[in-house]
């Protein structure tokens, strides 16, 4: 277990409203996206907008105004001229501040009461490692209580873990795919540079991600493989019949892929199909045509959808389908919107 510091048990628990309970929850939490503040202007230059500057803060003062609020103004200054900093009711910047150090000021450059400033800027030390100017800055998933840059502190104190994160791909496929490690990606992702190094570390991550799901998919298909299917033979007369009683033709492609399907349905190694069509191609027919194989055979089918909507409309698809065929009948639908006396008599007619 590791202990965070500055993270105490009400931070804690904003933490895990994220769903980030670990260290390693953290480090592989990624930004959703980047401010870019790494550019650093000379204060003659500045133009309405996002921007950062380096600079000496020269004076700064606090000062109650109209409701209790709180306005602390301060001037920064580099070689080629000097900006007005303003943060509202944040009335320890005027203690913090020190004159004189060179700060990293990053925030939105904008005109306020007829002058422009610098409106409520991050500000930190040259000397310091910068979290939240002069840099690409991160911007994560946020909860109530909890901001990007608090996220952006505490992993910075988590930044030496990084560090050490263990390879995870084989250094061949490294090589091969000429990817950062993953120990630099992870701590790019958080810290990036610059752009370049933001789009490899983001090119490592994307990679090791469709390279996970590749190889999760492979292992399934070679487990399934191992099983011994049941062979649904290939009837058709029943076939025929089905395509006689459709209120239309089938397309060529159709036709392909109910074939291709039979002949899977006919071996003893289960089917790992997945047929691709757009809205209204005709998918649902397939599906009903492999369903009336498995039926006349004395099985069951189960056709599955995502959303209460597009399984009744399934149900009412396959329904018309089956009539021609007096299967009608055979055909029940189980929603979670159902009251409780028609799922169970939903279920007894799928028992």
């Amino acid at each position: 277990m590791v202990a965070i510091k500055g993270v105490g048990v009400e931070l804690a628990k904003k933490f895990a409203v994220l769903g980030l309970y670990t260290v390693a929850d953290l480090v592989q939490n990624f930004p959703r996206r980047y401010e870019d503040y790494s550019v650093v202007t000379h204060t003659k230059n500045l133009r309405p907008g996002a921007v950062t500057i380096e600079a000496v803060i020269k004076q700064v003062k606090g000062r109650y105004v109209r409701r209790g609020m709180h306005i602390t103004e301060a001037v920064a200054s580099d070689d080629t001229g000097s900006i007005r900093l303003v943060w509202f009711n944040q009335p320890y910047r005027e203690a913090g501040l020190k004159t004189g150090k060179p700060y990293y000021i990053s925030g939105q450059y904008e005109l306020s009461r007829q002058r422009f400033a610098i409106m409520n800027p991050s500000i930190e030390l040259v000397s310091d490692f910068p979290v939240n100017t002069a840099r690409i800055l991160p911007v994560y998933r946020e909860t109530k209580g909890l901001t990007s840059k608090q996220i952006r502190r505490v992993v910075r104190e988590v930044a030496p873990y990084i560090q050490q994160l263990p390879e995870t791909l084989p250094a061949w496929l490294v090589a091969e795919q000429k990817l950062m490690p993953y120990s630099q990606a992870v701590f790019a992702m958080h810290f990036p540079k610059d752009s370049k190094n933001l789009e490899e570390a983001k090119r490592r991550i994307g990679f090791e991600e469709v390279f996970h799901l590749t190889l999760a998919s492979l292992l399934n298909k070679y487990e399934l493989l191992k099983d011994t299917a049941v062979s649904i033979p290939f009837d058709e007369t029943l076939a025929r019949q089905f395509v006689k009683g459709l209120p239309f033709s089938l397309t060529d492609a159709q036709r392909k892929v109910v074939w291709q399907i039979y002949q899977d349905m006919q071996k003893t190694v289960a089917m790992n199909r997945l047929v691709e069509g757009d809205v209204g191609s005709g998918k649902t027919v397939v599906a009903a045509m492999a369903a009336v194989m498995a039926m006349a055979e004395g099985y069951q089918v189960a056709m599955m959808a995502p959303t209460e909507l597009l399984a009744r409309q399934h149900a009412e698809t396959v329904y018309s389908l089956f009539n021609p065929l007096g299967l009608h009948d055979k055909v029940a639908l189980l929603v979670g919107g159902m009251k409780t006396k028609e799922k169970e008599a939903a279920r007894q007619a799928i028992d």
